[in-house]
This record gives C-alpha cells, sequence and structure tokens, in this order.
C-alpha cells in the first residue's frame, strides 16, 4: 500500500434543496465535509484525491470505480449514499470490499442494517439495550398496538439525516397517527416506523475506535432554548440542516453536556454497548433521550454521521483535546490498524493508540 496517500470519496448528488419562507434553499453537500477531510490529511502530510460518484454517472460506476483503485491507496470513505438513494450507501462499501480496498468506516452490513430503524431496534432490543417502544407498519393501522401509548413520532423506516422528520411527525391521536403513516408511505415509497416519543433530554455520543482503543467520547445535549409552543422538542430536518430557520437557531448543541457524572458514564457505557452490537468501526455516533422518569433510551446508531470540521463529532473530539486535524488522523489510523498497517501514519502523527 502506498504510503501517505489517500483518495477521499463522496456522493455528489449536488446537495438537498428546502422550501423555507416561500423561497428555495440550496443545502450543503457532503462535498464540503469531503473538502474538510482532505485539507486535514494534507496538512498532516498525506497525499489526497478528491473522488466524486455523481447521480448523472449511475451508467459509469465502473469509471468511478477505476479512480478509487487506480492506485494502492486507502480510502475515506463518505459516500452516504449513490444516485440519490440512501439505501445504496451499503453498496458502495460493498464494492470496496469486493475489490480488496482498504477503506475507512463500517461495513457493508453495518451500514445496511443501521439504515433499517426496524432492524436496529430489534437487534438492540435483542442485546437489552433500551430502545422505545416500536412498530413498523406497511400501511395506516385500524388499532394500535398494545405496547404503544400515544405521544408517538412516525418516521421513514430507511433514511437517515432527519429525512422526513418535521414538526408534524409526533402525533396524539389515532387521526393524526393514520394521516401520517399514510403520509410518509406515500411521500417516501417505504414503511414507516412509529415509536414512543420519548419526552425529555436529547443527547448524541460520539465513539471513535476498535477494539481496546474503543472510546465514547463525551456526551453532546441538544438543549431546545424557547421553542415555540405547540412545536415538539425534536431535532427535524429543518432544525438540523436549514441555517435560516428560527428552529435551527433554537436547537443548540452543548459539549460537554451539564450532566451529573452517573448520567455521563450510563450514556457512555450504552454508547459502546450499541456501537459494538452494530458492529461499527473506526467512528459512529448513537443518539438517545433520558426520558422524564430517568430512564435513556436509544434512539438510533448513525455508522456514518456527519464529521464536517462544524459538527457534532468534531465538537466532541475538541471537548477531549483533538482538533479537527488530528481527529481525522485518528480515523485514518484506526483503520490502518484493523488492515495490520503500522506505518501507514507517521509515529509522530499517530493517533491510532487509545486516547
Amino acid at each position: 500500500m502506498s504510503l501517505r496517500k489517500i483518495k477521499v470519496i463522496y456522493n455528489d448528488d449536488g446537495g438537498d434543496k428546502y422550501l423555507f419562507d416561500g423561497k428555495e434553499i440550496k443545502l450543503d453537500s457532503v462535498s464540503g465535509t469531503a473538502g474538510d477531510v482532505a485539507r486535514a490529511l494534507s496538512s498532516n502530510g498525506f497525499s489526497t484525491d478528491l473522488i466524486a460518484l455523481k447521480t448523472a454517472d449511475s451508467g459509469r460506476l465502473g469509471d468511478f470505480i477505476k479512480k478509487v483503485t487506480a492506485d494502492d491507496a486507502m480510502v475515506f470513505n463518505l459516500c452516504e449514499g449513490a444516485f440519490g438513494k440512501s439505501a445504496f450507501e451499503m453498496h458502495i462499501a460493498a464494492l470496496l470490499e469486493l475489490y480488496g480496498v482498504k477503506y475507512t468506516g463500517s461495513g457493508p452490513l453495518t451500514l445496511g442494517l443501521s439504515l433499517n430503524k426496524g432492524l436496529t431496534k430489534d437487534i438492540l432490543s435483542s442485546r437489552d439495550i433500551p430502545t422505545p417502544e416500536y412498530c413498523v407498519m406497511n400501511e395506516p393501522p385500524s388499532r394500535l398496538k398494545r405496547s404503544l401509548k400515544f405521544p408517538l413520532i412516525v418516521k421513514p423506516l430507511k433514511e437517515d439525516a432527519s429525512i422526513g422528520i418535521d414538526s408534524g411527525a409526533v402525533v396524539k391521536t389515532m387521526k393524526e397517527l393514520k394521516k401520517r403513516v399514510e403520509y410518509i408511505i406515500t411521500k417516501f415509497v417505504q414503511p414507516a416506523i412509529v415509536e414512543e416519543f420519548v419526552e425529555g433530554r436529547e443527547f448524541n455520543i460520539a465513539v471513535i475506535g476498535n477494539g481496546n482503543s474503543m472510546r465514547a467520547l463525551p456526551p453532546s445535549e441538544i438543549e431546545f432554548v424557547d421553542f415555540p409552543d405547540g412545536i415538539p422538542k425534536i431535532c427535524c430536518y429543518e432544525a438540523k440542516w436549514v441555517t435560516e430557520s428560527p428552529l435551527y437557531k433554537k436547537t443548540v448543541p452543548s459539549c460537554p453536556a451539564n450532566i451529573p457524572e452517573g448520567l455521563k458514564d450510563e450514556l457512555q457505557a450504552v454508547a459502546l454497548s450499541a456501537y459494538e452490537t452494530m458492529g461499527c468501526r473506526d467512528y459512529a455516533r448513537v443518539d438517545m433521550r433520558v426520558g422524564e422518569d430517568g430512564n435513556l433510551k436509544v434512539l438510533e446508531v448513525n455508522p456514518n454521521p456527519d464529521i464536517s470540521s462544524d459538527a457534532g463529532l468534531a465538537r466532541a473530539a475538541r471537548a477531549v483535546g483533538l482538533d479537527y486535524a488530528a481527529l481525522i488522523l485518528n480515523i485514518v489510523g484506526n483503520a490502518a490498524e484493523r488492515y495490520g498497517l503500522s506505518g501507514f501514519i507517521a509515529k509522530e502523527t499517530s493517533c491510532a493508540q487509545p486516547l
């Protein structure tokens, strides 16, 4: 393998567009994150190539793979999907596996399972990792499953990045539930997952490393500041991505979270268990809520979270003294260590060891 050479690959779907306040807003795409990663690596002496898989390239996938495999270099995999479909995220990792390419991040099975919220919850529940009560619905229900009680939150079964989640996602009556489930099935052409809505505090915990080097970073809390009456306190798509939205400004991350040491330890322990159970590698993020009863529940495991320089994972890394470049080197070091490439990271900059 070529030492000090990394190819940063990402899906360039042109960025999402969102209709807000009567005007169409173009949101950032993963290309910005790819640039952040490439600059962090270049600043530490790596030779980097940026390679984009564009939606229009669906007929030329072979050309993309040739570019990726042309040199014996490691790949930093930032593909969150392919050709405009989140469900194809796992297939890019599978192609890398088939061609024997060494790459950062989780493997295809983990990516595929984690994208399916129902399967994720099945697996977590089987390992006694707490998660809200849930049910997958292929059609609007005629009655409510006994284990479910209002309020409930309704989401697309196989999407990430809060796609399909807005202020109408939380329902309190059968009429609202039927309407929302029908909306999800029609709009996103997939089943809906309906789960207990946990009223309480929301946290996300970044985990980095593998095996003995696996470590949970300080919990980050999403604080819902002066949320309007009648709007559920959730990190919906608008609150997460649309910077012009008042909800974005009122959804404030705080890291490290101001919580008792005991709760911090519990959040980190559960995050590590969820990370390991889902087979995550190198880095991931686990989202949780702590209810008013004090019980925590895992909402999702994201094995391919946003790692741009201003995102939550980078913020959590800074809380333990890792600047952005050091975080990216840590991820590469973890991958190199998995593949037995002891010389891939220069000794003076290696972050492959436990922090």
